[in-house]
């Protein structure tokens, strides 16, 4: 997307952060000063108008303060907020189904394999209850108006199927392997045979609950990234379907350091820009979908627990604002937020270790320590949520799936 050229009309003031009268102001602008605009999004309404530029020094004006000799791209801004880990804490989903009743996000990412549920009554139910409810102010249904994706796994819990079909994948108690003994040998055609057989049949299981295919798909500890042969399978399928991905663009890119340095040692992890070279040679897709994800306000890291909720929820909501901010002037039109919660009393960690221990036999591979980390998370949103109190964003509902291209920008001339 290239850049324009404005002249000030009148004197203006240019904001940081937020395109509105009551953000910060960054400097004064008069009649006849230059500007180069990036690109145009919707903002806080000031007298007739509610489109703002933003500028190539990521500041924003008033439109109606500027001459544009050119069309000005206006990009509509939509978010996915994806709450991770569904269908196997109770309190989890429940922090879940509140978040998404009240509007604070607008998707899931459920893991099929629960324990002691063979007749898949539980996820049923679950199904059910999003049928039952409404988000709050509309009358279309959860179930009709979420992001409802497939969380694969191969790194918790147990197999959907025969586990003797996949015995690479599993330990002696049939249990998947943790995955930091993810290594070398997975990038072997027998062992991604297995893994291919697994997908397929937690993907058939996902149908045969929801009755409908995934919006999306995503993977648990990211295992889709870990190398070259998933990483194309996993593609080949998403163009196949018509389902998107997990964008592997991580903001920040430093977890992709945390993993390669300390998490997994026996795996040369792809490189962000190594896996954008991977996604070129499919061509572009004939769908949407995000072009980042979000994860920096994650934390604290086990073995880290949370020692001070208030400093935690202020840390994670200004992490969030400095990345919905960003969202803002960068071209891309779709990012989304990965979101760790539960609804629960409990505060300290030990609580959480001690009450979910049961976990560590029956679902090994979700890491209960990080469980105060999601209350803390819970808490944050239910305060503060940068994306539902600004013009400028859209929670993305999910009856406009699937994800067809559409045109992102429309033109503007003031």
């Amino acid at each position: 997307m290239g850049t324009y050229k404005g002249i000030i009309k009148l004197h203006v003031n240019l904001r940081e952060f937020w395109p509105s009268v009551n953000s910060d102001v960054f400097k004064v602008l008069k009649p006849n000063d230059e500007v180069e605009i990036s690109h145009a999004v919707i903002g806080e309404p000031y007298l007739d108008s509610d489109i703002w530029y933003v500028l190539t020094n990521h500041s924003f004006v008033w439109s109606k303060a500027v001459y544009a000799s050119s069309e000005i791209p206006l990009i509509d801004k939509k978010i996915i907020v994806t709450a991770d880990d569904i269908g196997i804490v109770d309190q989890i989903d429940v922090g879940a189904q509140i978040a998404l009743k009240e509007g604070w996000i607008n998707s899931l990412a459920v893991l099929v394999n629960r324990p002691d549920d063979p007749k898949e009554e539980y996820l049923k139910r679950f199904a059910e209850t999003l049928k039952n409810h409404n988000r709050n102010g509309s009358s279309k249904s959860l179930f009709e108006t979420t992001h409802i994706g497939l969380h694969f796994t191969i790194t918790s819990g147990e197999p959907v199927s025969d586990w003797s079909r996949i015995w690479r994948l599993v330990d002696d108690d049939h249990k998947f392997l943790n995955f930091r003994k993810f290594d070398k040998k997975f990038e072997n055609s027998d062992y991604v045979d297995q893994i291919k057989l697994e997908f397929l049949a937690q993907y058939e299981k996902f149908k045969r609950i929801f009755g409908r295919e995934p919006d999306h798909l995503t993977s648990h500890h990211d295992v889709l990234t870990f190398n070259n042969p998933l990483f194309h399978f996993m593609h080949a399928w998403s163009r196949e379907k018509g389902i998107p991905l997990r964008n592997h663009r991580f903001l920040p890119s430093s977890k992709r350091f945390w993993y390669d340095t300390i998490a997994l040692t026996q795996v040369n992890l792809p490189s962000i820009s190594t896996m954008n070279s991977w996604e070129t040679g499919f061509g572009e897709a004939e769908f949407e979908s995000p072009q980042h994800t979000v994860v920096e306000h994650y934390g604290p890291i086990p073995p880290f627990g949370v020692t001070c909720y208030e400093s935690t929820k202020r840390k994670k909501q200004e992490k969030l604002i400095k990345w919905t901010s960003d969202f803002l002037v960068s071209t891309d039109s779709c990012r989304e937020i990965v979101i760790h919660l539960i609804k629960t009393d409990f505060r300290d960690q030990r609580e959480f270790v001690e009450f979910y221990d049961p976990l560590r036999s029956t679902y090994p591979g979700i890491e209960i320590k990080y469980f105060d980390g999601r209350a803390a998370e819970y808490l944050s949103l239910h305060e503060k949520r940068p994306w539902t109190t600004h013009p400028a964003l859209d929670l993305s509902p999910a009856y406009f799936r699937p994800f067809m291209k559409s045109d992102d920008c429309r033109a503007l001339k003031v």
